[in-house]
């Protein structure tokens, strides 16, 4: 029997095997449009993914627009050798740059802040080198984390971290190893290629950083001129050439000192003829007498030696600073309860200073006395040497400093620095003479020139002469007043440079009193002088032997 098929062509009882491939065959190439749009559409959709990943990474930090909202530095380095993290901070504190490392030391930062956050402003990324956190010990971008850190570790990089007045992080970088391959066109303006990420970031970039402006040397954050004097406005010097040791007595536990001093020599210098003098010059028995001493026959200043201690006073570099103990007054003697303080006397002991009953102080190596110009004296003391952390190493473990930085450690010499006024350093006026005042009756008119008396012989002559007297007496006594006003204003011209010379004394001594100052022992060298360093022989005496 014949099936029997509706007008849609199905059979009676479904559709018929012709129908059922022409049916598949219509959704099979339906389908396969479909595809054909969904694969047409996905690249675009992945291209937008992908220029917007790069166009998000094309600087490092887009937030960063504005170096003058950096209130604050942090960097900190990894010591993989000890583990330990060497963390160094510059903030903004009340309107004031203070070095938290350094006990609020006051840092001259604005400008070098400045320049750090500079630094990371719109900072071209160069490429990206790697989204796996598998590498970051590779490139050296391990974050500095004090939980994670262990002994041994490799591949810790340096956190660099600005944030603005209120706290907010505007950058937070770690800058890890040096890539050594060159880029394209060539690092510029003294930059390196760096592998670096954003702290919290997988992501690696690779970018030319100028790492210099990341500094953690103390000295780079200061004012470092510590005396701030001109060499040549220097016109006396006293060095004393002395060494004191302390001690205590086991008997009564008190502490003592040892006391051996050896030559003290005064000079002057005279700046028209450009020339050193001798004022004074002591040696000292030894029983620390003074004795005076003259030049010897063949002897003569070391001018050279003594211009090279002039002139580095006046390049005089801090390479470190400790706080003092509270105590010192004004003029940085001890007060009185000074000595009863254990703690402060011990902190002056350690570095080499001791105070003395009656409120002085006396150190370990002698000292040296400046006098300027203009009525100020610098007092510096010499104390114990000692040893100066110097910058961090490269981040790719380089042991050779190529920016030209201190190595990691050099040694120094504590130094405690005081002002006061001296005015025999001052060119004391010159008074001239005051005239006589004119004798009483010198400018008196005769009894006849006063009574009018025309008709007496000679009246007009006595007139005359009463004139002439009367003007003299006057001229005399306008050169009188003349001479003491010119005087008074010579007096009070000096009590000027007096007052100018009290008041620069007063501000180095803030500026002096909390501090223990260090500087290096090249410099050291140059100004402290004994008698072998500032006497030499004469070059015709050297000739004949």
């Amino acid at each position: 029997m014949h099936a029997h098929h509706n007008s849609t062509g199905h059979a009676a009882d479904g559709p018929s095997p012709a129908f059922r491939r022409t049916a598949t065959f219509v959704a099979v190439g339906a389908g396969l449009l479909l595809l054909g749009g969904w694969l047409n559409v996905r690249p675009t959709l992945r291209q937008r993914a992908v220029v917007g990943d790069e166009q998000q990474a094309k600087v490092l930090f887009p937030d960063l627009a504005d170096a003058a909202k950096a209130a604050s530095l942090e960097i900190v380095s990894f010591d993989d050798e000890t583990a330990t993290l060497k963390p160094f901070k510059v903030v903004r504190s009340e309107g004031v740059w203070v070095l938290p490392s350094h006990e609020n030391y006051p840092a001259d930062a604005k400008d070098q802040l400045a320049a750090a956050a500079t630094e990371l402003i719109e900072r071209p990324v160069l490429d990206v080198v790697s989204d796996s956190p598998g590498d970051h010990e590779t490139y050296g971008v391990i974050e500095p984390d004090p939980e994670k850190v262990k002994v041994g570790m490799t591949g810790v990089g340096q956190l660099v971290e600005i944030r603005d007045a209120s706290g907010n992080k505007l950058a937070r970088l770690i800058v890890g190893k040096e890539d050594k391959r060159p880029a394209a066109a060539g690092p510029s303006s003294g930059r390196t290629l760096r592998f670096v990420r954003r702290a919290g970031q997988d992501r690696v970039y690779r970018v030319e950083l100028d790492t210099t402006k990341f500094t953690t040397k103390f000295d780079d954050w200061i004012e470092k001129d510590l005396l701030k004097i001109s060499p040549w406005d220097v016109r006396r010097l006293t060095l004393d050439d002395s060494s004191c040791t302390f001690g205590m007595d086991e008997a009564s536990g008190r502490p003592t000192i040892s006391l051996d001093r050896r030559s003290r020599a005064e000079l002057g210098y005279d700046d028209k003829d450009a020339a050193w003098s001798l004022i004074k010059l002591e040696g000292f028995d030894d029983k620390n007498q003074p004795k005076e001493e003259k030049l010897g026959e063949g002897e003569e200043l070391a001018s050279g030696k003594l211009n090279d201690l002039r002139n580095a006073l006046g390049d005089l570099k801090i390479v470190d600073v400790v706080r003092k103990p509270s105590g010192l007054s004004a003029d940085l003697k001890a007060e009185e309860s000074f000595a009863g303080d254990r703690e402060a006397v011990m902190s002056l002991a350690q570095r080499g200073f001791f105070a003395i009953q009656k409120g002085d102080l006396v150190s370990s190596n002698g000292e040296t006395i400046v006098g300027m110009k203009d009525g100020v004296e610098y007092l510096l003391r010499f104390g114990n040497g000692t040893t100066v952390a110097g910058a961090d190493a490269p981040a790719d473990g380089d042991a050779a400093q190529k920016d030209g930085t201190e190595p990691a450690s050099s040694t120094g010499r504590y130094l405690f620095v005081s002002a006061r006024v001296n005015e025999g350093l001052l060119e004391k006026p010159t008074f001239d003479p005051v005239p006589d005042a004119p004798a009483e009756g010198d400018a008196k008119q005769p009894d006849a020139a006063k009574d009018g008396d025309a008709k007496k012989d000679g009246a007009a002559d006595e007139l005359k002469k009463a004139e002439e007297a009367e003007s003299k007496a006057q001229a005399a006594l306008e050169e009188r007043r003349r001479v003491e006003a010119e005087n008074r204003r010579k007096q009070e011209q000096y009590d000027e440079r007096v007052k100018t010379a009290q008041k620069r004394v007063r501000e180095l001594n803030n500026r002096f009193a909390d501090w223990y100052y260090v500087v290096s022992d090249k410099e050291y060298d140059k100004i402290h002088l004994g008698r072998d360093g500032m006497i030499q022989k004469k070059a015709a005496d050297e000739k004949k032997d």
